[in-house]
């Protein structure tokens, strides 16, 4: 099984988020052999997309653009497991990860299709019954709620509700030293979720609410980023 992991923080390898992505994978690899690819895109020259419809006209399935755009989606097409790996930047996804998923279109076809919920949507090229898409994404606010509602949507219509989801809020956290008791109870909670994962390619509804408890209690947490960020001032 290939499993490739869009590592989009600008943070790279120090991305708190990919300490919980690299949890999350342990987990997968431990129900037989798999190739893992982590690619850290801010590495990676990518340009935006031209908007030039290109890949669905002149060259169907090919961008027009020549980067490292080109090596990437080839691995993105043959990936058994594609895993998006990014914190959360202005209720979103970093823009570094966003050209990335924009540059995904050659992937398409142009033609329309509606989907179940009456919206409309275009068909893949490449048959993707098998593939499996999980996203992971930290914040350092104290909550879930409000914060991430935009980005769910975003991937459960890209995906047609077939993407595991893992958010952590608090994600200072993970570099606490003090809390390393905590925090390694969490990751050892997100490797057993990537076992699950690569059996059934989703979560069962107590790892959901497991994954979706906070850290630490909110008011502590929010007091305690608040009085370190003054301490800056």
């Amino acid at each position: 099984m290939n499993i490739l992991i869009l590592n989009g923080s600008p943070r790279g390898e120090n991305s708190a988020t990919l300490k919980i992505t690299k949890a999350f994978v342990k987990g997968i690899i431990q129900n037989g052999e798999h190739n893992e690819d982590y690619i850290n895109v801010k590495d990676l020259k990518v340009h935006h997309c031209n908007g030039c419809f290109a890949c669905w006209t002149v060259s169907p399935g090919k961008c027009v653009i020549e980067d490292d755009m080109t090596q990437l989606i080839e691995k993105y097409i043959e990936a058994d497991v594609v895993i998006w790996s990014f914190p959360l930047y202005c209720f979103g996804m970093p823009s570094l990860i966003k050209a990335v998923l924009d540059r995904t279109l050659p992937t398409l076809h142009p033609e329309l299709v509606k989907r179940d919920d009456g919206g409309y949507t275009h068909e893949t090229r490449y048959d993707v019954s098998g593939k499996k898409t999980a996203l992971i994404s930290s914040c350092g606010f104290s909550s879930v709620k409000n914060n991430y509602e935009a980005l769910t949507t975003q991937f459960e219509i890209l995906y047609r509700g077939k993407c595991a989801k893992i958010y952590c809020p608090e994600s200072g956290l993970l570099n606490v030293p003090e809390l390393n008791g905590l925090i390694g109870n969490y990751l050892k909670m997100v490797t057993e979720a990537g076992k699950e994962f690569s059996q059934n390619g989703v979560f069962s509804s107590g790892t959901e609410a497991e994954l979706s408890k906070v850290l630490y209690p909110e008011d502590l947490y929010n007091e305690a980023v608040n009085k370190n960020w003054k301490s800056k001032n």
